[in-house]
């Protein structure tokens, strides 16, 4: 137990030298990746077309099983 708590207080001396390459990695990489737009539909925007037409398939099919069972559909009768 004494050996884990000498290596923990050994750690962060170090670590100094990891940061100051980690950091300056990211500095690097970070303007390139922060200038590109993103291309392409977003999830939002998908899972909104798809509510869209699952609900108009919803109201066909819902008419055209009015229309063949009770002859009382909008579109179909």
């Amino acid at each position: 137990m004494a050996a884990r708590r000498s290596e923990r207080a050994a750690a962060p001396a170090a670590q100094k030298g990891r940061e100051a390459r980690a950091t300056s990695r990211m500095a690097e990489g970070g303007d390139d990746a922060a200038a590109a737009p993103k291309a392409g539909m977003g999830l939002g925007d998908a899972m909104g077309i798809v509510t869209f037409l699952l609900l108009i398939a919803a109201i066909v099919l819902t008419d055209s099983m009015l229309g063949k069972q009770y002859g009382g559909g909008m579109f179909f009768k």
